[in-house]
């Protein structure tokens, strides 16, 4: 792959992960349009760059969780899962994270590359799917509630879950899908960002275990070389995007890019069905 455009893809999946726009719908548009197709794997190392930006902004609430880890009791949180008085701070917030990315994974493991590989080659449906997050997210900027972490139902994290595992369609997006679905069950929405901040952490991470073992592959076909570029620009791009995301969740101003969502995808629905 030639260095320019992994620099590209990397730029493009900063921007597009953390708005509500969706990467894996834009990536499936240049993939179409652009006759290029990266491996996996290479995707996955972009979402790293990404991943590394969460890790830095969240440092501080990701160190006290993973130091709590270590005293976290799986049967007491099981145990507890019918009275949600029970869980408290770190704990509820662990217990919020395991749930929702339990339907997530079902969903990622269930539907094989076969399956979203269709996505990647009709348009429409990738139109379809852009139409359908601008219009959730629409939908929840009527929403801004007040609930904590410690005020919100275990259930409902599964609900988030599950349309996170959602965004494994191109055109939802992974953000935009988990912080609308939060605002409208109640979520204050500043939390609601940095919730779906820490979902994405252990569906990258799986992500990556089930895809490291082409990692030779990856290298020999991309190269270390763009592999690196393509990692960095997806990091500095994230960490602007995801600084821009937050200040527009602070103004209520999130649902800003519906119409965007809602254009492009009605222009591939067109392209793609006529």
């Amino acid at each position: 792959m030639e260095w320019w455009l992994a620099i590209v893809l990397g730029i493009l999946q900063g921007i597009t992960e953390w708005l509500p726009i969706s990467s894996s719908g834009h990536l499936a548009i240049f993939q179409f349009y652009f006759n290029e197709e990266p491996p996996i794997l290479f995707d996955i190392i972009l979402h790293l760059g990404s991943l590394s930006v969460i890790l830095y902004l969240l440092r501080k609430e990701i160190f006290e969780l993973s130091s709590f880890v270590f005293k976290f009791r799986t049967y007491t949180f099981f145990s507890n899962y019918r009275n949600y008085a029970n869980l408290r701070g770190d704990e509820k917030l662990i217990g919020m994270v395991i749930v929702a990315s339990i339907p997530t994974a079902i969903i990622g493991l269930t539907f094989d590359s076969t399956v979203i590989g269709d996505f990647y080659s009709e348009m429409h449906l990738v139109g379809f799917c852009l139409i359908f997050t601008g219009m959730l997210v629409w939908f929840s900027k009527g929403y801004s509630g007040d609930k904590q972490y410690d005020d919100f139902p275990l259930s409902n994290a599964f609900i988030i879950g599950f349309f996170q595992g959602l965004a494994i369609l191109p055109g939802i997006s992974r953000s935009g899908t988990t912080i609308a679905i939060s605002k409208i069950l109640g979520m204050n929405p500043e939390k609601a960002a940095k919730f779906s901040f820490l979902l994405f952490i252990p569906a990258i991470v799986g992500a990556t275990l089930l895809k490291f073992q082409d990692i030779d592959e990856t290298i020999a076909e991309v190269g270390i070389v763009s592999l690196l570029l393509g990692f960095i620009s997806s990091a500095v791009t994230s960490y602007f995007s995801i600084n821009l995301l937050l200040g527009l969740i602070k103004k209520q101003q999130f649902h800003y890019f519906t119409p965007y969502c809602i254009v492009l995808g009605s222009i591939l629905v067109y392209a793609g069905l006529f």
